[in-house]
């Protein structure tokens, strides 16, 4: 791939959950190998640089900064959209101080900024003439909520004049990179001539790493019977509670559940974590619960090789989820909620199954096609895993990072 002139690129995100971690590292590695210096600012930089030291040979142009989330006002202006607008601002001003402080120790400033979670960055009423102000840097993003479409009858005056899309609008605004490739054309008919750049939701995929204890829990746990895997944050929008009611319709069944990842207490109501903890608490013979962040992402990808099914019926989530890509990976049918990006997805690349969300019905249904029935029913079915990860994959981002730069 053709190299570009040198750079200096400032990459940020202040998050460090979930993907975060992962998307870091692959696009530090991925702007360094394309020949360009990078200054990152995360909550955890020493992580990274180490991991870039040791997968990625040009790390001498790798320079890392810790910056966290910033510290947010307690104001409201004009009703209840003010605060998010002053959390917007606040992310620009405190990412603008930590890459001022940045550049005067490595001894040149941001080409580029590349902002690696911009949602944090954008709210209704935030106009652009003041972002430019604060933040005097030619910047960009990867967008992931860009399927929000407002619903304009419920729209003030005002807010349509001010929506998240203004801000976008500035001249600092280099492009504008998404995930869902089903909103590309709308965000480009609102940004007009402004390039919006689909980027692969790809995901690491290193080997699997047998030795993690947790895996042969499950697997011995399990016993022969076939697993369906919920894993990652175990957050209330994730369809927990729905497998977790569809793991006791099924306790009779030849299944296995595995709920693995950080629980996210605060996505529930207090009802509900009583039922979920009553449940654990009972040691039910046909799950198996880890609510503990799976340390990295070769443990991530032992649990994903011993799961049968990949469970992924997100609630009211129209984006993208790179557990397709790891259902891609490691050839695993999973299971997802009708409509939106994943359905398309799903029934594109013949990946698996998709139902209504919340329905344990047809997810019994679906799980018991896939688990038992899977190649007798869908013979007609092209399962295309290799196609979607060839899509979702680490060189298709070369290209699109190149096509972010190529307009910087």
């Amino acid at each position: 791939m053709r190299l570009q002139p040198l750079k200096t690129i400032a990459l940020v995100d202040t998050l460090w959950y979930g993907h975060h971690p992962t998307y870091i590292k692959i696009f530090s590695k991925t702007l360094l190998e394309l020949g360009h210096k990078v200054m990152l600012l995360c909550p955890e930089p020493t992580e990274v640089s180490q991991w870039i030291t040791l997968n990625c040979q040009k790390h001498d142009l790798f320079h890392a900064f810790e910056l966290g989330e910033p510290e947010l006002l307690n104001k409201s202006l004009v009703g209840s959209l003010a605060p998010k607008t002053f959390t917007a601002l606040a992310y620009w001003k405190h990412t603008a101080t930590a890459i001022q402080k940045a550049s005067l120790k490595i001894g040149s400033s941001p080409d580029l900024v590349f902002l690696a979670w911009l949602d944090s960055y954008l709210s209704s009423y935030s106009i652009h003439y003041i972002v430019d102000k604060i933040f005097p840097y030619n910047w960009s993003g990867l967008y992931f909520r860009s399927y929000h479409q407002p619903n304009q009858q419920k729209q003030s005056v005002l807010s349509k004049l001010f929506n998240p899309y203004t801000v976008l609008q500035s001249s600092h605004c280099k492009a504008v990179a998404i995930l869902n490739e089903d909103t590309a054309e709308t965000l480009q008919t609102k940004l007009k001539k402004k390039p919006v750049i689909v980027f692969p939701d790809f995901t690491d995929e290193s080997l699997p790493d047998f030795s993690f204890p947790i895996m042969k829990q499950i697997q011995d746990k399990a016993a022969g019977r076939k697993i369906i895997g919920l894993l990652g944050s175990l957050d209330k929008r994730k369809g927990f509670l729905t497998l977790l009611e569809v793991s006791q319709k099924m306790v009779e069944k030849d299944c296995f559940f595995v709920f693995a990842g950080k629980l996210g207490e605060s996505s529930f109501l207090p009802h509900e974590l009583m039922r979920i903890q009553n449940i654990v608490d009972s040691i039910p013979h046909n799950c198996f619960f880890h609510f503990e962040r799976i340390p990295d992402e070769a443990q991530f990808n032992s649990l994903v090789y011993i799961c049968d099914i990949l469970f992924a019926v997100y609630n009211n989530f129209p984006n993208s989820s790179n557990i397709l890509t790891k259902a891609a990976t490691f050839q695993r049918p999973v299971v997802v909620s009708n409509n939106f990006c994943m359905e398309k997805r799903v029934k594109k690349f013949g990946l698996g199954l998709t139902i209504n969300e919340g329905d344990t019905l047809q997810c019994i249904d679906a799980l018991a096609q896939l688990c038992f029935q899977f190649k007798l029913e869908n013979e007609d079915i092209k399962r295309d895993f290799e196609g979607y990860k060839r899509l979702h994959s680490v060189e298709q981002l070369y290209r699109a990072f190149s096509n972010v730069l190529d307009n910087a």
